[in-house]
């Protein structure tokens, strides 16, 4: 009886974004069940002329197919949704959670690229929780520079995990809140794994509000002495 309780171990890795801009595939999975969450491209640098995407290496997704649940998406930068069209010819993903823009901006895509292939997109807000075999998952609000951005706490037999998805604190938002209050309950619950967004983490000093921008735009508009394209 008590090995009928025990639960698998459950593995957390990154096909790409770990110390890079871009690229960005995580993978939580256990013995059966393997969850994506996001599937960004990295874009070209001088170093690598005439290559129009950089995508992560597929191959253990595709030894693993069989598992793959879902593919998960906390907001709609390239970085994070436009290795997507790659991914689903390499593996079938049998539904995309994304928030309201992101999905939007992923059917777009998949029209762009000729994609065939039936994909269930699913759009969650923060009120959603899902059920995924023996993973639940839930959603926090954050602030970002693209509005519909969300956090992603998933709760496994081994521990809660949560991950931030691409964040700043931004206390004069365009858009919804980041929600601190529900940061909070779930820190006070208690977090096993935190895998949090770090870019810039070691610049000092604080980012401006995406609200600045208002401003700066409405300023070249009233300066313009010609036509502006956008």
């Amino acid at each position: 009886m008590a090995n009928a309780l025990l639960s698998s171990p459950v593995s957390i890795f990154a096909l790409g974004g770990l110390g890079e801009v871009g690229k960005n595939t995580y993978c939580i999975e256990n013995d059966k069940t393997l969850i994506i969450i996001d599937a960004g491209v990295r874009f070209p640098e001088e170093d690598l002329p005439g290559v129009d995407y950089v995508i992560p290496d597929y191959t253990h997704l595709r030894n693993n197919r069989s598992k793959i649940k879902a593919l998960l998406i906390t907001h709609g930068h390239e970085d994070h949704i436009g290795g997507i069209p790659f991914l689903i010819q390499n593996v079938y993903i049998p539904v995309i959670y994304a928030p309201r823009l992101a999905a939007a901006l992923i059917k777009h895509k998949l029209e762009e690229s000729h994609i065939k292939e039936q994909v269930k997109i699913v759009e969650y807000d923060e009120n959603s929780e899902i059920k995924i075999d023996d993973f639940r998952v839930q959603f926090f609000q954050v602030t970002h520079s693209i509005p519909d951005s969300f956090g992603i706490c998933i709760d496994t037999p081994e521990g809660r995990i949560v991950t931030t998805g691409d964040f700043k604190i931004d206390l004069t938002p365009i858009g919804p809140d980041i929600n601190l209050g529900k940061m909070a309950r779930l820190g006070t619950e208690g977090i096993d794994l935190l895998m949090s967004d770090s870019t810039n983490a070691e610049i000092e000093g604080y980012t401006p509000s995406e609200r600045n921008v208002v401003s700066s735009i409405n300023e070249i508009f009233s300066k313009a002495t010609g036509r502006l394209i956008i």
